[in-house]
């Protein structure tokens, strides 16, 4: 197996690592349409352009005819935005050069009659990751993504000036020390349309986008449902994807979740206090999205008119409204204005529903549902309303119980929780606006009161919480199978919140466990003593004490309890002898593996000199395949004589074993209740992760009860596959009786 095992971890390696990734199709979207860089690897990201195919792609100023795809008209027209005036500058950071941005910027102004945006004007400017104008090497996939950023910024907010911060290459480091250098520049809005994986040590990363009073977007990524990075940081506004299509409604446009869009549960970012769903304790992503749909596409000029989708557009379009909404307050995280925005006023962003990026569990982190879900976030824009700093106002007090601060109190306002201090101390920022405060913790009656949040001040709101009343679950356990004695236990109520109430048994096997009234538990009981199988019990509480005694049987198969005995009848072969003992067979398969032959699989000789490990004495069987060597196969079967077990009523097969697996060797025993004409397993271990090691395996057979002819067999397979040991087969009945 360990040629075998070579050549997996090559063959998985080989595909890792695309010949041409940039020329292949995403997953789920067009043949005509393919992704403008390779996937990345680890600490590097991807542009997140997808590019359609099967346009002409004519050069210049087209008069005739509009180019194919969104022009700045339609986008103004669907997200209802304002006629631009600032000339704030909204930066765009991407990896490696762009010969070609300039000239390619200036064709799409033209062709849409927005004002020239030039380096000579003040308009554009182009650095690189330092400030400077020492360039990285241009890279024809990065261009696409280049042109059709800067085009996007041109649509959104034609008065903007545009700075483009070219990194030395897709690394992240070097990506975010662009994203720096953009804010030591003076953005203001700083572009990122660019993913990578998710990692865990992302969060050392996270201080590239901590720019507060600076909104930075972040493209969630074109490979459907999950999390990527720089989406993911909390300080970012994660982008996601739509489909937008004209339609007759009072918009005149609708929008549905893009198949996709990235989206899901950070499994390393901290929750942001104002993202307030409850499926994901982590970051969730998106936060907004706009269109990306490569088959509802925009048009670019690179070098030629071409169509692009991708939340690679979505998120210049993003940064693009930030920057018509109004400066960013000075201190503030701009990824919350849509979080307070929308709370204070739902009209501020246009919901999309419908459609899905995936599978998920819970559905809204996959799918476009009303209000909040992964693939889209809170929506897209209507207008700038979505988008502007709103004040907020602080709701503060502190949680007491009993006259006593109450530490790690859940506070919850319209979804936003904090928790208190450990003097009971609370403070949540919220936008102005009345709201219902719910104060809550386990073991206490949950307390809500309305409350009014005004900008710029601070409403106190102290709240008291009583103790929930109790009462008590007590009883004795005691041996169930014979003897009746108390025994050593653990009893765990479980009402299934997380906060399991546990008790042991005294010596008299007695226990107590205080829990809340009106509620409902599942009980276990587990013994301390080896040997008995573990009860569970429903039980509802309501106001009065419970009065429950519990009798734990023993395990009829391991039968280890103290005070119990196997009683077995039947027949042990204990292969003393150097073949198949009378009545016993080995067969052979040979599956034909190109390359490979059959050898012998179970033997009575020890040719590998193992030794008995099974715990038994004297001979055993065995297939020893890793004895056998490489390019060798086992398909083996050691079967029993045929026996009558219609008198029997509790039959089984018991045997003594050293199973030495390895990641392709399978062992099973097999059990017939025809004779041998029919087969199924009643114990088996595949690969590394099944049931291994030096044993005494116990096997119940049910389905062999009363029946005249039963046989077992021991099958294996493998190649250069460890081995498997045998001893001392077992077949009869089996009790265990008290003694």
């Amino acid at each position: 197996m360990r040629i075998r095992i070579l050549v997996l971890a090559l063959v998985a390696g080989a595909l890792a690592v695309p010949a041409s990734a940039a020329a292949a199709p995403p997953a789920g979207s067009p043949a005509s349409v393919r992704h403008a860089c390779s996937d990345p690897r680890p600490g590097y990201a991807s542009c997140q352009a997808l590019v359609r195919t099967n346009v002409v792609r004519p050069k210049g100023i087209q008069h005739a005819t509009t180019p194919a795809g969104y022009g700045p008209a339609d986008l103004t027209a669907a997200y209802d935005l304002p006629a631009a005036t600032t000339t704030a500058t909204v930066a765009i950071v991407d990896a490696y050069d762009s010969p070609s941005a300039e000239a390619d910027l200036a064709t799409y102004r033209a062709q849409y009659g927005l004002p020239a945006c030039t380096t000579a004007n003040g308009c554009f400017r182009k650095v690189d990751q330092r400030g400077g104008t020492s360039y990285p090497a241009p890279d024809s996939g990065w261009a696409g993504e280049i042109a059709l950023d800067v085009d996007m910024v041109s649509a959104v907010c034609p008065s903007c000036h545009i700075l483009l911060v070219e990194s030395d290459d897709n690394e992240t480091d070097n990506l975010g020390a662009a994203v720096d250098e953009a804010v030591t520049l003076g953005a203001k809005y700083v572009s990122n349309s660019w993913a990578g994986s998710e990692s865990s040590g992302e969060t050392s990363d996270d201080h590239y986008f901590d720019h507060p009073g600076v909104a930075i977007t972040a493209a969630t990524g074109d490979w459907g449902y999950g999390v990527y990075y720089p989406a993911a940081s909390p300080n970012v506004t994660a982008v996601g994807g739509t489909s937008l299509v004209r339609d007759g409604s009072a918009r005149g446009w609708s929008e549905s979740a893009w198949s996709l869009a990235g989206s899901g549960c950070s499994g390393y970012e901290p929750k942001p206090e104002w993202q307030a769903d409850s499926g994901c304790a982590n970051r969730t992503v998106a936060d907004v999205s706009a269109v990306s749909d490569p088959s509802t596409p925009l048009a670019v000029y690179n070098n030629g008119w071409m169509m692009y989708g991708g939340t690679s557009a979505a998120t210049p379009i993003i940064a693009s409204v930030y920057a018509l909404a109004g400066t960013p307050q000075a201190g503030t995280n701009p990824a919350r204005y849509p979080y307070d925005n929308q709370l204070a006023d739902p009209s501020a962003l246009n919901d999309a529903v419908a459609n899905s990026n995936g599978s998920c569990t819970p559905a809204y982190l996959c799918t476009g549902v009303a209000g909040y879900d992964g693939p889209t976030g809170l929506g897209t824009p209507n207008g700038t309303a979505g988008f502007t700093y709103r004040q907020p106002g602080t709701v503060a007090g502190t949680v007491t119980a009993g006259g006593v601060p109450l530490p790690d109190a859940s506070v919850a306002v319209a979804g936003r929780r904090t928790t208190t201090d450990a003097q009971g101390r609370y403070t949540l920022d919220l936008p102005a606006g009345s709201f219902q405060l719910t104060v809550g913790k386990y073991g206490y009656v949950s307390q809500s009161t309305p409350v009014t949040v005004t900008a710029g001040s601070t409403t106190a709101v102290d709240v008291t919480l009583t103790a929930h009343a109790t009462a008590t679950i007590a009883g004795t356990v005691t041996d169930g199978s014979g003897h009746g004695w108390a025994l050593a236990a653990t009893v765990t109520a479980d009402d299934g919140t997380d906060h399991p109430v546990t008790a042991t048994t005294d010596s008299s096997g007695h226990y107590s466990l205080r829990v809340m009234t009106d509620t409902s538990y599942t009980l276990r009981v587990e013994a301390t003593v080896p040997g008995y199988l573990a009860e569970t019990k429903k039980v509802a509480v309501t106001t009065v004490d419970v009065d429950l005694d519990v009798a734990l049987l023993i395990d009829q198969d391991a039968c280890t309890a103290p005070g119990y005995q196997p009683v077995e009848s039947g027949t042990t072969q204990p292969f003393s002898g150097r073949s198949a003992p009378s009545g016993w067979r080995v067969v052979d398969t040979d599956p034909r593996y190109p390359g490979y032959t059959a050898k012998p699989g179970w033997q009575f000789t020890d040719p590998g000199d193992r030794t008995n490990t099974t715990g038994g004495t004297g001979g055993f069987a065995i297939v020893d395949s890793d004895h056998s060597g490489a390019q060798h196969v086992q398909d083996t079967v050691l079967t029993g004589p045929v026996v009558d077990m219609s008198t029997v009523d509790t039959p089984v097969i018991r045997f003594s074993s050293d199973l030495v697996p390895a990641v392709n060797s399978t062992a099973a025993v097999d059990v017939s209740v025809d004779g041998g004409t029919t087969w199924h397993t009643v114990w088996s271990s595949t690969g590394m992760h099944g049931p291994h090691g030096t044993a005494t395996v116990v096997v119940p057979v049910p389905a062999a009860v009363h029946q005249h002819a039963v046989a077992f067999r021991f099958h294996y397979t493998g190649s250069w596959s460890k081995w498997w040991e045998v001893d001392d087969v077992f077949v009869g009945s089996r009790t265990c009786q008290a003694v």
